[in-house]
């Protein structure tokens, strides 16, 4: 075994589990890109997406998230949307931040763009078709919600530099060429511009956040009331609009069957307030560091049903899937058995922690490896990893509600 078989470290066995997930999974991609290198910052898609994946994780969604991605972080995420959706019966893309059209194809544009060339877009921007590409050849059922039709910088940079009409970048999205079994929805009408709202979201997420979780409403009937919601808000200055190719009638949340209560929005905290929030989590990262020191690199591997109880929320999201406390507890416990001893490191200061509210953290950091086998044949594994942990904060402690790692040079 080589260095790449660390890249899932302790949890690479999980993957394997994905093979007897249930049919009706619904699995999704909620993405908010707002703080822009080259074209400054827009107010509410991170606010959108964060909200959105709350309330797509209280009717059931597995929800893998990301803010303010650049290029390579976003096809990450999508890699781990794509591994995810094997076996899963609906896949949902939501994306809220700056997209273009260029010769009726459209992109979602990463935070860390440099658009100024048409000949760019390719190496820079990400085509939204692939990803629905993605869901369709894996899901019965695949749902994407754009809101990103925002008054664009880059599309005016790339029209001005254009050789051709044809690399004319347009306002707003295009329609989709083709679909199958697919419900597409633009938080305006096709080449139309969306406003990003002057609350925390946005008029289209808003009436979202408002309409999603009605038990027993079709997404057509959904999309109604949305489209009603915005046009009023907006005094029909946007209007929403779908395409799809749905073989079946698809509600969010079924008759009779209630969805869980939503977490109401909080209203936009004054610069004073927000600059407090994010000391209030940033000042806790050595809370966060004895953590990672004293628990998550020291399991106790003789109790790991309490060691998983300890370190996991009742569910966490691992490499792109979600999995209860004893799938965990099952396959952390049956890789160590394997291993006569191990030992793992915290990195001096390369760890890394971002807030994203009150009770919740991202934390990034370098673990050294070192696991040597009980089978005195088989090749002893050392290295260092880069682990991105997603964090809540708990009664007694922090929790861990998503884990991915990957291997370092």
């Amino acid at each position: 075994m080589g260095r790449l078989a660390i890249l899932a470290w302790a949890f690479l066995g999980l993957l394997l589990l994905s093979a007897d997930a249930e049919p009706q999974r619904r699995v999704a991609l909620v993405i908010g890109n707002g703080t822009y290198a080259e074209a400054g910052t827009l107010a509410n898609p991170v606010n959108d997406a964060l909200d959105i994946a709350d309330k797509l994780r209280s009717i059931g969604f597995e929800v893998i998230e990301g803010n303010d991605l650049g290029k390579r972080e976003l096809e990450r995420s999508i890699g781990e949307f794509s591994d995810a959706l094997q076996g899963a019966g609906v896949g949902l893309f939501y994306y809220a931040g700056h997209g273009l059209q260029v010769e009726g194809r459209n992109y979602i544009v990463p935070v860390d763009a440099r658009l100024d060339m048409p000949v760019k877009l390719q190496l820079e921007a990400v085509p939204i078709d692939e990803v629905l590409d993605i869901m369709e050849q894996q899901t019965k059922v695949s749902l994407v919600f754009l809101d990103a039709c925002r008054n664009n910088p880059f599309a005016r940079g790339l029209s001005r530099n254009a050789t051709t009409r044809s690399a004319t970048a347009l306002a707003g999205l295009a329609q989709f060429d083709s679909t199958r079994g697919s419900f597409i929805a633009f938080s305006t009408a096709p080449g139309a511009v969306a406003m990003d709202g002057s609350g925390r979201n946005s008029p289209f997420a808003a009436a979202l956040l408002r309409h999603i979780a009605e038990p027993g409403q079709s997404i057509n009937d959904m999309m109604i009331e949305v489209r009603r919601d915005v046009v009023s808000q907006t005094r029909e200055a946007q209007r929403p609009w779908e395409q799809g190719s749905l073989l079946e009638r698809f509600e969010f949340v079924p008759s009779g069957e209630p969805a869980l209560p939503p977490r109401p929005a909080a209203a936009p905290a004054p610069a004073p307030q927000v600059a407090a929030l994010e000391r209030s989590v940033g000042d806790d990262k050595g809370s966060i560091e004895k953590f990672l020191r004293q628990d998550y690199l020291a399991p106790d591997t003789r109790a790991m049903a309490e060691t998983v109880k300890r370190l996991y929320a009742p569910s966490a999201t691992i490499f792109g899937t979600r999995y209860d406390a004893d799938a965990i507890a099952k396959v952390k416990t049956d890789w160590f058995a394997q291993w006569a001893s191990w030992s793992f490191g915290l990195e001096p200061g390369s760890l890394e922690v971002t807030p994203h509210g009150e009770d919740r953290t991202e934390a990034v950091f370098a673990m050294r490896y070192d696991y040597v086998p009980k089978d005195k044949s088989a090749a002893r594994l050392t290295g260092k990893a880069r682990v991105t942990l997603g964090l809540v904060k708990a009664d007694d402690g922090w929790r861990i509600v998503s884990e991915t790692s990957e291997a370092m040079n």
